[in-house]
């Protein structure tokens, strides 16, 4: 389904007690290489929400046996779609899922995600007291713990040549950042009626922030819920520069990050943050180069990246 499809503006759009709410949780998986991860997941919302979507990325040549345990029944789907169509198209499909079921929300989860117990009834309370208050909430998500690190997540909130990181306090009180990662995240139907899908053509990286800030163009604003925590891994490796912790992935991924960010350069929904993330190009396209293993081969990757970023050459990369 097309981005402007859902953008058809703002339905009724009041709190949704937390007890009649209708979940639906989208899991996007590609080559499951961990089925005990996959279970531990799925256990873990089995009594939080009212349905899962596994939207399988996997191609069709790789796909083994059904990977959902039997004792799920029918509150588990499983859609494969026979090609890697990316994170945020399969998590469009999962979206298109919940929409054609009726649900009133969707939790987006990866397939490694490891959520507490009450999560999602933690996030709907906050959700429900907060649009209560009459704040217009986009999405609420949790506290991130890095599995890696054990560091907690920060809010992300634009300074005026850099990001800026407001730590997450033991408190009840929700933190407004300008986005949240997608993994974890609670939405209602009714944002993604107003606000749109996600951004298929970015395939990886930065369609949450897209999608985060564009809420936020429209009025909308996201919440990080500190009693809601979840456990995640960023990155395949950190290392230490200046005092702080960069996340290290595949050159390719590191392609999709820099290709992103430099198309969102264009956008107004974008404003605040283009002088940022100017900034911020220019040291990924250092560092990610620097600790890359294959140095030559990274800078022409990213070269490219930034090159198609400007011509607006999106999609997958073969």
């Amino acid at each position: 389904m097309a981005l402007q499809e859902l953008s058809t503006g703002r339905n009724s759009d009041g709190p949704i007690n937390e007890n009649v709410a209708q979940v639906a949780a989208v899991i996007v998986m590609c080559h499951l290489t961990n089925r005990d991860l996959l279970e531990r997941l799925l256990a873990a919302v089995a009594d939080q929400v009212a349905h899962s979507f596994v939207i399988d990325n996997t191609p069709a040549d790789m796909i083994g046996e059904f990977p959902i345990p039997a004792k799920y029944g029918g509150s588990v789907s499983h859609v494969p779609l026979g090609e890697n169509t990316g994170v945020p198209a399969a998590e469009n499909v999962g979206i298109s899922k919940a929409i054609e079921g009726g649900f009133t929300h969707v939790l987006l989860l990866d397939d490694d995600s490891n959520l507490d117990r009450n999560m999602v009834k933690t996030l709907l309370a906050a959700e429900s007291a907060l649009l209560a208050e009459g704040n217009p909430v986009a999405s609420v998500g949790p506290l991130f713990i890095d599995r890696k690190t054990g560091k907690r997540s920060f809010a992300f909130r634009p300074g005026r040549f850099r990001i800026s990181r407001v730590p997450i306090a033991d408190s009840a009180d929700p933190v407004e950042s300008h986005y949240l990662i997608a993994s974890g995240s609670l939405t209602r139907i009714s944002v993604f009626r107003s606000v749109g899908f996600m951004r298929s053509d970015f395939f990886i990286d930065w369609f949450d922030i897209e999608w985060g800030l564009r809420a936020r163009s429209k009025g909308y604003r996201s919440y990080i819920i500190p009693r809601a925590v979840m456990q995640h891994s960023i990155g395949d490796s950190t290392v230490r520069v200046f005092g702080r912790d960069i996340n290290i992935r595949s050159d390719i991924r590191n392609y999709y990050m820099i290709r992103n960010a430099t198309y969102l350069l264009r956008f107004k929904s974008f404003r605040e943050w283009r002088v940022i993330n100017l900034i911020k190009i220019s040291l990924y396209y250092a560092f990610y180069s620097l600790y890359s293993r294959h140095p030559l081969k990274s800078i022409r990757l990213l070269t490219s990246a930034v090159i198609d970023g400007v011509r607006g050459k999106l999609g997958r990369v073969n």
